[in-house]
């Protein structure tokens, strides 16, 4: 309610009880009470306008519907919406948002290391730049919090394997060992590391391939997602999660391609 209704709310209270018979000391303290708390409500949603003050109502859709109603919803738990939000604002390039999501993953039980195999994998996904760009935002994160930086890792002796086998890029063979080796190699490659799990990999990937309009690359990835344990109701809000930070056309386009991959696997639709 605006400040002028709460005036014009305030004159009538006023004005009924001041006709109704009622004493003039009752009447005031009613009069006042209801203004103080007409003029609360105000007070809240005002600050609530305030986080987006050019776009009032964007400020109510985050708080009740984004907030309110998406994070809250039981198909994929807190822990996994950082994981996938952080993924996608490191994708996306979106540095202040990449930080206020960092702070939140760590306080939805997300680690350091976590968060370090996460942006190293999303480089992968994403380009270097992206990951250069996080690891800044994230130490000036850590730094602001007081957290100690996760400890160096182990050198990894990666090969790079030139041997043929499957050319998935026949026209750039160092492309297809680059793929065999440093994304794959079942020891040193980076799905093989253990900072995150397969499945953990799996949603990163799939909410950084929606949000990138990768379409190909989503059709393997939500494919190799239930292959790691990620259940058909998890890619369904994956989905819905990401078009709310990645924009509605990514949602469609997910939606039909996991449509196809459901189809294909003999899953119901429409669950």
């Amino acid at each position: 309610m605006s400040r002028s209704g709460t005036i014009l709310s305030t004159l009538t209270f006023a004005g009924v009880t001041l006709t109704s018979g009622c004493g003039e000391r009752d009447a005031r303290n009613v009069t006042e009470a209801n203004a103080e708390q007409m003029l609360s409500s105000t007070s809240a949603q005002q600050t609530e306008a305030a986080r987006y003050p050019a776009a009032p109502y964007l400020s109510e859709l985050e708080s009740s519907l984004l907030f309110g109603d998406i994070w809250q919803r039981p198909g994929l738990s807190r822990r996994d919406r950082s994981l996938v939000t952080v993924a996608v604002m490191q994708a996306l390039y979106r540095t202040e948002e990449l930080r206020e999501y960092l702070g939140r993953a760590l306080d939805d039980g997300v680690t350091r290391e976590e968060i370090s195999e996460l942006m190293t994998h999303v480089a992968m996904y994403a380009g270097w730049p992206s990951a250069s760009n996080a690891s800044r935002v994230a130490t000036d994160v850590y730094q602001t919090r007081g957290l100690a930086f996760p400890a160096p890792v182990e050198p990894v002796d990666l090969r790079i394997d030139l041997r043929g086998g499957n050319p998935g890029y026949p026209a750039i063979p160092y492309l297809s060992a680059l793929t065999r080796s440093l994304l794959y190699d079942e020891k040193d490659g980076i799905w093989a590391r253990p900072g995150l799990s397969p499945r953990d990999r799996s949603i990163i990937t799939v909410a950084v391939a929606q949000a990138s309009y990768a379409t190909d690359q989503l059709r393997g990835h939500i494919g190799r997602a239930l292959n790691n344990g990620v259940t058909q109701e998890e890619i369904q809000e994956i989905i819905t999660h990401v078009t709310f930070y990645a924009g509605w056309p990514t949602g469609s386009n997910a939606a039909r391609v996991a449509a196809e991959v459901f189809t294909e696997r003999g899953l119901p639709l429409g669950q």
